[in-house]
């Protein structure tokens, strides 16, 4: 219970802050995998009809990526930017210009990413050492956390309940992963394919959504008790398996300090 309050109130006091300053546009946002027939791109995505406008292309190659927002900037996985050629790092919103910040420990897959506003670090699952959960702080340190026991591809954190989820490739289902030790846990199969995908957390509609980027090319919403996935509608793009939320900083304001009253009633 101390532990949900101080998360809380952390994100209080981060909304408070970004909101003076904030000149993000919020919604859902969609990073490219680079492919033959369109390239690569940042893309705005409707969440009521699943329709992805490119905003702009991106200033490197990019392979099966992961996406998370995180203190005003947004992060992105398996970037081919540099050598080793997969990089973590930041894309420009407006210009798609990629900014390395760590080789990814030699890992050329990272391709699910998510972060935690109050924590200040983001996690990933190494899938070439063993699936193992790694955690990046706001500096570029990575931390290997444990085996999840999955290939994890989609990654999202549902900061007010304090929950990780990914989707796990071999058996397309949804899995929640402990952050301390790393071990997923199974909730349920999606019904959609989990090998491009990727997912992102509204926290102020508690809503979870699913990208498919290969098969389906669409939207979806998943339900985080049993994982099963409903359909939006499709990108009219292919390939768009990074996906994160920008919420807006007066909504998650408002929500955050209402949970640390209800938290500091009960």
């Amino acid at each position: 219970m101390r532990l949900n309050v101080l998360r809380i109130s952390a994100c209080v006091a981060l909304a408070v802050a970004a909101s003076a300053a904030w000149t993000i546009e919020p919604g859902l946002y969609g990073v490219q995998s680079s492919n033959y027939e369109e390239g690569n791109g940042l893309f705005r995505i409707d969440p009521a009809t699943g329709a992805a406008t490119k905003i702009c292309s991106l200033s490197h190659e990019s392979s099966l990526v992961g996406a998370t927002f995180l203190r005003g900037q947004l992060y992105a996985t398996d970037i081919l930017a540099f050598d080793p050629p997969a990089f973590y790092g930041t894309i420009d919103l407006q210009t798609g210009q990629f900014t390395g910040i760590h080789d990814q420990g030699w890992d050329l897959n990272w391709h699910g990413l998510a972060s935690s506003e109050s924590l200040g670090v983001t996690w990933s699952i190494s899938q070439q050492y063993n699936n193992v959960l790694v955690e990046t702080d706001l500096d570029g340190n990575m931390r290997y956390i444990g085996p999840t026991g999955i290939d994890g591809r989609g990654m999202a954190y549902d900061e007010i309940h304090g929950i990780l989820y990914a989707t796990n490739y071999a058996d397309s289902s949804l899995y929640t992963v402990d952050i301390n030790t790393g071990q997923a846990t199974l909730i349920g199969p999606t019904g959609v394919s989990c090998e491009l995908v990727g997912l992102a957390y509204d926290e102020m509609t508690q809503t979870l959504y699913l990208n498919e980027g290969y098969v389906t090319n669409s939207l979806y919403t998943v339900d985080v008790f049993t994982g099963a996935a409903t359909l939006i509608g499709p990108n009219g793009h292919t390939y768009i398996d990074g996906l994160a939320w920008i919420p807006e900083p007066t909504s998650f304001t408002l929500l955050a300090a209402g949970a640390l009253a209800m938290l500091r009633r009960r």
